[in-house]
């Protein structure tokens, strides 16, 4: 059995190839579906995301301003998915120095978190070479989706969640959830929903 599905993911996997050398693009879209955000007020003094139509994709476009600085800045991203069974799967949880992307020192981060950082990046205008996040400026994250061309070769069709968290060295700042799909080019849905919360 273990050698029959790994003989269908090879099959898949060459398949997937054939179709971006054939086509030049990945066989699959990604898109969001729902976002939602927690928030430390004793950090955050405004904030607004939301999704918007933009490029074929939902994008999530938002400005926020911090009450104070963020130094020692903490990311930590998780990615988890149901099984069929209804089971949770964590496809992965990562830790990472905020302060070493910023200043471009990390170590190469597994293909789909490398792929967020380096659009986040891109995305943020105003991002700094280096900590801390200043207080009273305004950032601002525009038009941010994920590029399936980014993306690993394959990818099956799935939905997740995932969520962004904020640290300032150990106190929480922020974290902005959402969920995706991803789905072969066949079809495509579309949603748009945003939920606000603080603690």
């Amino acid at each position: 059995m273990i050698r029959l599905w790994k003989s269908i993911l090879f099959a898949l996997f060459v398949i997937s190839n054939i179709f971006t050398l054939i086509f030049g693009a990945r066989p699959f879209t990604i898109d969001f579906d729902v976002l939602d955000y927690d928030i430390n007020p004793e950090f955050v003094n405004f904030i607004d995301f939301k999704l918007i139509p933009y490029k074929g994709h939902q994008a999530v476009n938002g400005t926020i301003i911090f009450r104070r600085d963020v130094v020692g800045m903490r990311l930590v991203h998780w990615v988890t998915s149901t099984k069929s069974d209804g089971r949770l799967w964590n496809i992965y949880n990562i830790t990472v120095n905020g302060c070493d992307i910023l200043a471009n020192k990390y170590s190469k981060l597994n293909v789909i978190m490398e792929a967020v950082v380096q659009r986040i990046k891109q995305a943020i205008p105003a991002i700094p070479k280096k900590c801390p996040l200043k207080k009273e400026k305004k950032y601002s994250l525009l038009n941010f989706f994920l590029d399936e061309e980014m993306m690993p070769v394959y990818v099956p069709n799935i939905k997740i969640q995932t969520a962004f968290n904020v640290l300032s060295r150990m106190d929480f700042v922020l974290k902005l959830r959402l969920t995706a799909h991803v789905e072969s080019k066949i079809g495509k849905r579309n949603g748009e929903q945003t939920n606000k919360k603080s603690i």
